[in-house]
């Protein structure tokens, strides 16, 4: 007879060996009976031009501005909001971009630290956990990868430079090389399918024999423990639906879910290069859809550039003003205004490119954009004031159809941590409050 403890770790490593063979090259993965939500943080940094940004018109029938205007073709997939301010990132040591990047994601006050801002002021790392960490932990890891951090060219290890946290003290450096990031989420795929096929028929057997010892010691239990063990006999049958259905040939009914392809492999490039962000960019993003198509991982976070931000955008032809220098011009000075305008407005093509790909991905009679939430945030409001009230934050996706769409909210000084507590039960996570408990009143009406 196997024993609870035996049982109870078999399935524990099944979990963690599952998801290296639920991906093939070039197959169309099948849909298990209810898709996944995954969560996507996407970060530009040193703030906008609200009155370029904000729509006008009524919460339903509203027109985007100038900076947003590449988001027309997705407007009925956005929740645009105004009037959510950051004050918790008006506390604690530093200047207002560590304190800004630093509160961003996990609603909590910097803490002391060595690390200089632009103005000379000294602070460390964040507080607390962010949002992204925070769901991925909630819901529990049941992909090969718990989640995934990418930058573009966000390459400095200072609280200016970082958005995700495992906890105090405990940033999350994003990587910035689209060839490494496909090395450890792509190169694992190169078996020979006849390999890949008898490998998940070993692993079947090994479910089937796990199903039968069940079955006999679920008789033994008591009622506590008989719930505890179908839960996991449960995410055991999800499993063998999955891997079921993604080996070439394999068989298995249920509707057709989206498209799992290895990409091809990015070349080595500089990526520090200011002539190499583009490409890069989109790099990161088709990795970052892939990742969430092959379901590698469900919980993403881009980082474009840092609080730094010392970055020209040659690609456009713009080489005398870096991000940082245009984000601080005077709102006197329209010729730089309007060049910070170009900018942001680029930001906005990505996203929009962003959003491009996750709906392009089928999973069942939708998208991978219907059961994705993405979160657009940026560590300021303006610049050239450095401000934290009336933050520029855009919601997209369906969150599985938790999240109701094609609208423009304005609060009236709702703090951010009531967004970030938000994001959390639209994933599905129950939590009563996130980040420093003072800052969080509410979940956000959303």
């Amino acid at each position: 007879m196997i024993s609870r403890r035996r049982f109870l770790q078999g399935l524990g490593g099944l979990t963690v060996a599952v998801p290296l063979l639920q991906v093939v090259p070039g197959r169309r993965a099948r849909a298990a009976e209810n898709f996944p939500k995954r969560l996507i943080v996407f970060f530009n940094p040193n703030g906008t031009l609200k009155e370029r940004w904000s729509p006008s018109g009524t919460e339903t029938e509203f027109a985007l501005p100038e900076i947003l205007r590449p988001l027309e073709r997705h407007k009925r997939r956005l929740v645009i909001t105004d009037g959510i301010d950051m004050p918790v990132s008006e506390e604690g040591p530093g200047g207002p971009h560590n304190r800004g990047m630093a509160s961003l994601l996990t609603g909590e006050i910097i803490r002391e630290g060595p690390f200089p801002d632009g103005d000379g002021r000294l602070a460390g790392w964040a507080g607390g956990i962010s949002i992204d960490q925070f769901v991925a932990r909630e819901l529990g890891a049941q992909t090969r990868f718990t989640t995934l951090e990418l930058g573009v060219r966000a390459l400095d290890n200072e609280p200016r430079a970082r958005i995700s946290y495992l906890g105090p003290d405990q940033p999350v450096p994003p990587e910035n090389d689209p060839h490494n990031v496909w090395q450890r989420l792509f190169a694992p795929m190169d078996a020979d399918p006849e390999v890949m096929r008898k490998l998940l028929v070993a692993r079947r057997s090994v479910l089937d024999v796990v199903r039968g010892d069940f079955a006999r010691l679920n008789r033994k239990l008591a009622p506590e423990d008989r719930h505890k063990l179908g839960q996991h006999f449960e995410a055991v049958r999800d499993l063998e639906r999955r891997l079921g259905l993604s080996v070439p040939g394999g068989g298995g009914g249920g509707s057709s879910g989206g498209v799992c392809l290895r990409p091809e492999i990015p070349p080595e490039m500089d990526v520090g290069a200011e002539s190499e962000f583009e490409r890069i960019a989109s790099l990161q993003m088709d990795l970052a859809v892939m990742s969430l198509a092959c379901d590698l991982t469900r919980v993403v976070s881009i980082a474009f550039s840092t609080a730094l931000n010392a970055l020209r955008f040659t690609f456009m032809g713009m080489h005398d003003q870096d991000g940082h220098s245009l984000s601080h011009a005077g709102d006197a000075s329209l010729e730089l205004q309007d060049q910070w305008a170009r900018m942001l407005t680029w930001y906005t093509d990505q996203f929009a490119g962003l959003l491009d790909r996750l709906e392009a991905i089928p999973e069942g009679e939708g998208t991978l954009l219907d059961n994705c939430l993405v979160l657009w945030c940026n560590e300021l409001s303006r610049g050239n004031t450095h401000s934290h009230d009336d933050m520029p934050f855009i919601l997209a996706g369906g969150a599985g159809g938790a999240l109701r769409t094609g609208r423009h909210l304005v609060y009236d000084r709702e703090p951010h941590n009531n967004l970030l507590l938000a994001v959390a039960q639209l994933m599905g996570v129950e939590a009563n409050s996130f980040g420093h408990p003072e800052f969080c009143t509410r979940p956000l009406p959303l």
